[in-house]
């Protein structure tokens, strides 16, 4: 029941910290626009006054939930990886040569071979660090950051010389993607792409593995105490090698699907630091994958929020990066206030036993 309670807590906490942030944001609003009550309908209501507006809120939403997870995935292990942004960039540049070199075939075969190109090669660059983790004990945050620049400036050499479509002029790109792969609107009504379909599968995966499956079940226990679990015979080691490549082929997902729903091509730094944005998707959700669909969404949500109210107001969307920024400290916070107050508990619940254990020789 003590758990149950600290769980609604701890999502109190995340609203509540959230509510503060936006409430934060009006503030600043008050003092810098010459119409604040307009500023901020446009930014609360701008969002979902129409289907193309609720589009981008998806289409945005959709990489921040595979990054969301991958690092859910990770932090889940107790394995602190910044590697998601060099993952989704290997992963998106492994499924773009898969996109435009292999050829001649049905798109129902085509789709599903570029995904696995991608998701094998997030996970493969995803197993460097978490070999050096195991292996030789290194610093998984330093290794992954590292990593990350390897990733971003390897690509962007690839797509600037050896594989630079020729037709492109002075922009680095490969060749268009094969329209009959890309992944299209669901209607020109409401042009989200059914990337979000995929994510949602995702999302459904990543909850059996993590909690209906003995690999997910390790992954955790490991996180919590690894100690105990090398104990219980599981083996650390390779569990934290696995976490870290699951973690890379969700990030690798994460690339290639916004390469095919949105840009339609590889073109050099695509990403706008979207593994980052994970980092705060992973916090929001407390790793938990139906966390991460809804953390996505409100994060995206907020970001076309500040977009719509810099077009239609004298406020700059740049408001909406503070809120975002201010809801990582309030939710930072609260995390911190809760790992406190838990281990208090603990430690009230291991004194209660202690004195029953007492009484007990006593008597």
């Amino acid at each position: 029941m003590n758990q149950k309670r600290f769980l609604y807590l701890d999502f109190a906490g995340i609203i509540g910290a959230a509510v503060l942030a936006i409430l934060c944001g009006f503030v600043i609003i008050m003092f810098v626009s010459s119409e604040p009550l307009h500023a901020i309908s446009s930014f609360l209501l701008g969002p979902l006054s129409s289907p193309f507006n609720i589009s981008t809120i998806l289409n945005k939403a959709v990489p921040l939930i595979f990054t969301g997870l991958a690092l859910a995935v990770v932090f889940q292990t107790n394995v602190f990886s910044m590697g998601a942004e060099g993952q989704l960039y290997v992963g998106g540049f492994a499924g773009a040569l898969a996109a435009v070199y292999i050829g001649g075939i049905s798109p129902w075969i085509h789709l599903p071979i570029i995904l696995i190109c991608a998701i094998v090669g997030g996970a493969l660059f995803g197993a460097v660090p978490g070999l050096l983790k195991a292996r030789l004990n290194a610093n998984e945050v330093v290794t992954t950051l590292m990593l990350n620049y390897i990733a971003i400036i390897g690509t962007s050499y690839l797509v600037n010389n050896v594989f630079k479509d020729p037709a492109s002029g002075g922009y680095a790109r490969m060749p268009f993607f094969d329209k009959s792969i890309l992944l299209g609107k669901i209607s020109p009504a409401f042009p989200a792409h059914y990337g979000i379909l995929i994510a949602v599968v995702a999302v459904i995966v990543i909850y059996l593995l993590l909690f209906k499956t003995r690999i997910g079940y390790e992954l955790r226990l490991v996180g919590k105490n690894d100690k105990f679990a090398r104990y219980g015979g599981i083996k650390t080691k390779r569990v934290i090698v696995v976490s870290v490549m699951i973690s890379g082929a969700l990030a690798g997902l994460a690339g290639i699907v916004e390469l095919l729903g949105v840009h339609g091509t590889y073109k050099d730094n695509f990403s706008a630091k979207l593994g980052f944005d994970g980092i705060i998707i992973a916090l929001l959700a407390r790793n938990h994958p139906i966390g991460v669909l809804f953390a996505a969404v409100f994060y995206a949500y907020l970001q076309v929020g500040g977009q719509v109210m810099q077009a239609e107001s004298d406020v700059s969307r740049e408001l909406s990066v503070i809120i975002q920024v201010l809801l990582v400290l309030f939710v930072s916070a609260q995390a911190v206030f809760n790992y406190l107050k838990q281990r208090q508990l603990m430690k009230q619940k291991k004194v209660t036993t202690n004195d029953k254990a007492v009484k007990t020789d006593v008597a």
